[in-house]
């Protein structure tokens, strides 16, 4: 009974939060469009915060001829009435493209592949008519177990990638379906890896609609914005199409922005707002370079190694490819490999997000890292630390204290080089291959370099310039402002978990329903098909500045 009440409460301050909203955007409502495109907005897997946002983008989309569609996995009154609130909405849902008695055909086609691929590597790879079916099983598998790797010697481990194989076969089947009867011109996604997410993605690409992803930028009030097709489908938001960068590349950096962008970068670690909505940084204080080493344990004199571990169960299997199967093993193998190499201190980083990826899933803290290693090695040598995800070293104070770092693709391969410092990848699809980053091309020679990781010198000058390029156009200039709204990733609005995160309009779109031109500027470029990405830098002038 007191559950009962519970939810009458809670779905009594949905309705009042819905109330304000539909009020604040009264004055967005029109009753006459011209449509002469359709537009389809992926909402599979989208929150009330940014399903406002999405309404936003669509209500300005309708005044550029765009008939609206927004598929939902089922029917949802509250969210299907933000969307309504900004204007004429249609709504399709998933499950109803779902076949009668396709689940067990599902499932044994799923077994099937599953005897075939026994291995992750091979798995991962599975497509089928170009839908990447392996890959995204794997990753959802991974999600859910809450695990580095997939161990198929686990039955637990195989009945849920079983079960994912099965997701993604049958998500691929409906994305089909839906792109065929919808015929969008532009499609729209905030998540478009995971299933059923990552199928409607490729069914979009392989029908050549344009497809926009979306996202959160490093920055507080940011956005990402970019534009895919086949040829770029693996790549990570913040990475910089070969166009833009072809451009940005031959750009001068002056050296009062050079200056700018290493203190850009540092403000926003030291004010904790660089990726703010994940508290990376809470808690957290910057050191000078003494205090660093004297905490992290470090020897007088000795050189210093990071690695700079991933989130192990998270887009695994997204971006680019890797030199090794996946996360864990690329952890373990370079770990396997400092163990090897006692010519200097070695700091294994577990990453921040651990604490609020933890929160957010609602379960205890894991350093699953600790314990991964532990399994494999037992105690490590003494040249090897453990810096945990709850550690009160900020992150920004290391840039000044190390003299090398790896990475598969983290962000982390952006910044260093800014300082100096190289970095050494084990994977693709973000900023790799650029001039300012050391990419082994195997596993091979990737141990080979780990096994003399002592002797690699500070970037040269051009490659230190190259990183300032790189990181000013991908960090800061395609981080596109808002001006029209903004997401309050802690707003608690009435104390609801639904309401953790909320949308908050600017007072002009309040009073006059008229966008400021951040709105304008995007849903015309959306509209435009012209770029890959959305830049808040004029790409025609000489020098580089944001």
């Amino acid at each position: 009974m007191i559950s009962f009440f519970k939810q009458l409460y809670c779905r009594a301050l949905l309705e009042l939060d819905l109330a304000i909203w539909w009020y604040q955007t009264t004055k967005l409502r029109k009753n006459q469009f011209s449509y002469t495109k359709v537009v389809l907005v992926s909402n599979l897997m989208t929150t009330i915060a940014t399903s406002k946002v999405e309404a936003l983008y669509v209500a300005a989309l309708r005044d550029r001829g765009f008939k609206i569609y927004v598929l939902l996995h089922t029917p949802n009154s509250i969210i299907q009435r933000i969307f309504c609130a900004t204007g004429p909405t249609d709504f399709i849902y998933f499950t109803d493209f779902k076949e009668k008695h396709s689940d067990g055909e599902n499932k044994e086609y799923a077994r099937v592949v599953l005897q075939e691929y026994r291995d992750r590597e091979d798995l991962s790879t599975f497509e089928i008519d170009g839908f990447r079916i392996g890959r995204n099983a794997l990753s959802l598998a991974t999600r859910n177990l809450r695990v580095g790797k997939i161990d198929f010697a686990e039955p637990d481990h195989i009945s849920e990638v079983e079960s994912n194989l099965a997701i993604s076969i049958a998500a691929k089947t409906i994305s089909q379906k839906i792109i065929s009867v919808i015929e969008p011109d532009l499609a729209i996604f905030l998540e478009r890896g995971y299933s059923p997410a990552g199928e409607l993605f490729d069914a979009c690409l392989k029908k050549k609609v344009d497809v926009v992803h979306w996202a959160g930028a490093p920055q507080n009030g940011k956005f990402l914005f970019k534009r895919y097709d086949l040829r770029n489908r693996d790549q990570h938001p913040l990475a910089l199409s070969e166009d833009t960068w072809h451009k940005i590349k031959s750009m001068i950096i002056k050296p009062e922005f050079r200056s700018q962008l290493l203190q850009d970068i540092r403000s926003h670690y030291h004010e904790g707002a660089w990726y703010n909505r994940q508290q990376l940084q809470t808690g957290k204080k910057i050191f000078d370079r003494a205090q660093t080493l004297n905490l992290l344990g470090v020897s007088p004199g000795r050189k210093v190694a990071v690695i700079f571990s991933h989130i192990l169960y998270d887009a695994t299997f997204f971006y680019g490819s890797s030199l090794f199967s996946d996360y864990e093993s690329w952890l373990v193998e370079t770990v396997r490999c400092a163990i090897k190499n006692e010519n200097l201190d070695w700091i294994v980083k577990v990453h921040p997000v651990n604490v609020w990826r933890s929160r957010m899933d609602n379960k205890p803290l894991e350093q699953l890292e600790e314990t991964i290693l532990k399994k494999e090695f037992g105690s490590l040598p003494s040249h090897i630390k453990l810096l945990t995800a709850d550690n009160e070293i900020n992150t920004f104070s290391l840039f000044e204290s190390i003299d090398v770092g790896l990475t598969v693709r983290g962000t982390i391969g952006l910044e260093l080089p800014c300082w100096g410092v190289p970095i050494i990848t084990a994977g693709t699809g973000r900023y790799s291959g650029n001039g300012f980053t050391i990419d082994p091309p195997n596993q091979s020679a990737y141990r080979e370099l780990m096994g003399r990781l002592h002797e690699i010198p500070k970037l040269r000058k051009e490659e230190t310039r190259l990183a300032h390029l790189y990181a000013a156009a991908t960090l800061f200039g395609r981080s596109f402002p808002m001006k029209s709204f903004l997401i309050d990733f802690d707003a608690n609005t009435l104390g609801l978990r639904e309401l953790k995160q909320n949308t908050l309009l600017s007072k002009r779109l309040r009073s006059t329903g008229k966008f400021d031109s951040d709105v304008e500027e995007i849903t015309t470029w959306m509209s435009r098909l012209d770029t890959s990405d959305l830049l808040s830098i004029d790409l025609t002038e000489k020098n580089l500045q944001w």
